[in-house]
């Protein structure tokens, strides 16, 4: 796994952990960016391993086909 993929996974780990928090002192809308981030952050990764890189919200959205 290449570096950058790592500390892209940690990151959605953190944000995972982040929005357990937030749920546990229901704070849910604040929750729900942090899961959105959790995935945005694990999509980047996938991509960024099998050699995709982006730039912004939207190119990691588009589909690569």
């Amino acid at each position: 796994m290449k570096d950058h993929t790592r500390k892209l996974l940690d990151k959605a780990a953190r944000a995972i952990r982040v929005a357990s928090l937030l749920v546990d002192n229901r704070e849910t809308e604040f929750a729900a960016g942090r899961a959105y981030y959790a995935m945005f952050y694990t999509a980047e990764a996938l991509l960024y391993e099998a050699g995709q890189r982006s730039r912004s919200h939207s190119g990691v959205q588009q589909p690569i086909w």
